[in-house]
């Protein structure tokens, strides 16, 4: 089995319109992700050009962007995305609210 991901984000503070969000941590940001998880025949290896193609036509590409904003519980965010590259049985949810902790 091969797997990998890959990602791309940016983020920004608010503008100073929002000047309450600015301050409290709010950011804006934006991504691009990648990645796979395929089965490759060992007796092919991974060089080799069907290998090589499985791998990137089995590839799920997604982008989007969000809010995020820091809380005394930890960090709260608001996404959305949208799928560019994806299987017939993946499922697809374009928007999404996280909440993350950090410990330690």
């Amino acid at each position: 089995d091969m797997f990998y991901t890959s990602t791309l984000a940016a983020s920004i503070p608010f503008p100073s319109y929002f000047e309450t969000l600015r301050q409290n941590g709010g950011r804006l940001f934006g991504f691009a992700n990648a990645g796979t998880c395929v089965s490759v025949d060992p007796s092919v290896g991974f060089g080799s050009l069907s290998a090589c193609s499985r791998i990137m036509n089995s590839s799920r590409i997604a982008v989007g962007g969000g809010v995020s904003m820091g809380t005394p519980m930890g960090r709260f965010e608001l996404t959305y995305a949208v799928p560019m590259r994806y299987g017939p049985k993946d499922a697809r949810k374009h928007v999404q609210m996280g909440f993350g902790f950090s410990f330690g």
